[in-house]
């Protein structure tokens, strides 16, 4: 991910191949009634324009899976950004953030997973393809992390995102981490919940690290992804067909306590596995 911190990583021999940027870091959003809304943050700008490297779009509150229609002018600054930036694609959370109230809608301030209804499927299929069509690039849906579970879902989340895929038209985002994290959570197998993910559809996956907070494991970004996470990327990656990318996810607050040798090294573990994966894709096909 591209924050600063990292910086001297992008010029560096062994640094990333492309940055996955989250556009809402580096803009400032002056509110509904402000002409024009969105503005750069230029430090963070700056950034990005010293370097060149290839980018990916990854948001954080389209709240797709909301009650309330996503906000018109955040989806307009998705695809100016993408233009902007020649984004090969954007990706965003199967999640919400904006909740329906009787004077508005109001912000939860964090993502929340919905229910794995057919009810929020029939939600979101529209909004995703009103969206691809404004893009005009891939769309992917990343699973995300969740500390609460509807146990009467409908459908497994394998299964949900499998046909919200297809209905759509999306790819997906799979986040590893995220997998584990719920998995370690809830105790359920990951391995198992790959098995019944059509895994034609993942175009990205993510790697991070996490902590234990008060016995719960939490997506933190904290560093190195734990051994179980990299043992999932060795189960799937070579059977992703349309896989293009791995984005190592840590937070520049970790930096300090990590370093930025340990970042190097993540970085050449995973570039290291994808020969082997693409080799595996290959045998597939």
């Amino acid at each position: 991910m591209a924050q600063p911190a990292f910086a001297p990583l992008f010029h560096a021999n062994g640094g990333p191949d492309f940055l996955a940027v989250i556009p809402d870091m580096f803009l400032d959003d002056a509110g509904p009634s402000a002409n024009p809304r969105f503005r750069d943050l230029h430090r963070m700008i700056g950034l990005l324009d010293a370097v060149e490297l290839p980018q990916v779009a990854h948001h954080l509150a389209a709240s797709l899976a909301s009650a309330v229609e996503p906000d018109p002018d955040y989806v307009e600054a998705m695809a100016n950004w993408a233009d902007r930036w020649n984004c090969a694609w954007v990706s965003d959370h199967l999640a919400f953030m904006e909740i329906a109230a009787p004077g508005g809608a109001s912000t939860a301030g964090l993502a929340l997973t919905p229910p794995f209804d057919r009810q929020i499927l029939d939600l979101m299929v529209p909004r995703i393809q009103r969206l691809l069509a404004r893009l005009r690039r891939p769309f992917l849906i990343e699973n995300s992390a969740y500390f609460v579970r509807f146990e009467d879902s409908e459908l497994d989340e394998p299964a949900f995102l499998n046909e919200l895929c297809a209905r759509s038209g999306c790819g997906l985002l799979l986040d590893l981490h995220n997998l584990y994290v719920n998995a370690v959570n809830f105790g359920f197998d990951p391995f198992a919940f790959l098995g019944g993910l059509d895994l034609s559809r993942v175009v990205e996956i993510h790697i991070a690290g996490g902590c234990e907070l008060e016995g719960v494991w939490s997506d933190a970004h904290a560093g190195p992804p734990p051994e179980p996470v990299w043992a999932l990327l060795d189960a799937c990656a070579r059977r992703c067909p349309n896989l293009r990318a791995v984005t190592f996810e840590m937070h520049e607050s970790w930096l300090p306590e990590v370093g930025m040798d340990a970042v190097a090294a993540t970085l050449a573990r995973a570039r290291a596995l994808w020969p082997a994966a693409a080799a595996g894709r290959r045998g597939r096909t």
